[in-house]
């Protein structure tokens, strides 16, 4: 940490620190600096809020279990959670999906008069909930709507059409470098717009 650093961005890596020393009431506060933040990413992967706010919970109890795994000098611990959550959302999305899969074959089997619908004839859902995840989008879409325009587009890649670093770098035709550059820069800059957003910025 040095001399230099602003305390919001200094402090997250002392929360980390902490939590890697056990300290639940930091684990408490990292939850209520970031979790809004994890939370939109996993709503714009997910497309429910049930299924987000469940892989945001998630994500906040791997951080404890696998407090080691961080790793200061690799990123901030913005970059860190986000990247967690999309991994995450991403990993429950594929296995949504393949349950998904595996309901739609056994009911193509089913009689006129089964007991199982197919999926797509699957109840629309609570509509309080469609109106949250579509105020969390309107939120998520304002946040990236602040960024430089070749941070939002390396983000948008990465985290909501799920491209790899690599994978992007060659998309735009940019060192690897530069890519990972504005995707760190643009993770930081959208935590704080999020957190301000929600009204939980990191104030200490």
């Amino acid at each position: 940490m040095s001399p230099g650093t602003d305390r919001p961005v200094a402090d997250d890596f002392a929360l980390m620190d902490a939590v890697a020393s056990r300290d639940q009431g930091a684990l408490s506060l990292l939850y209520d600096r970031h979790a809004s933040g994890v939370l939109g990413v996993c709503i714009r992967i997910l497309r429910e809020p049930s299924e987000a706010e469940e892989v945001t919970a998630d994500v906040f109890v791997e951080v404890w279990e696998r407090a080691e795994r961080y790793d200061a000098t690799r990123g901030h611990p913005v970059a860190y959670l986000m990247n967690l959550a999309r991994s995450r959302a991403i990993d429950r999305l594929r296995a949504k999906a393949r349950r998904d899969r595996n309901f739609v074959d056994v009911d193509a089997g089913a009689g006129p008069d089964g007991s199982r619908r197919p999926a797509e004839a699957a109840d629309p859902g609570n509509p309080f909930a469609d109106a949250r995840t579509g105020q969390m989008r309107a939120h998520i879409d304002r946040a990236m709507g602040e960024l430089p325009p070749e941070q939002k587009r390396a983000l948008a890649l990465a985290y909501f059409d799920g491209m790899s670093h690599s994978e992007i770098a060659a998309a735009l035709g940019e060192p690897l470098g530069t890519v990972k550059t504005r995707i760190r820069q643009g993770l930081l800059r959208l935590g704080e717009s999020l957190d301000a957003l929600y009204g939980e910025g990191a104030s200490s």
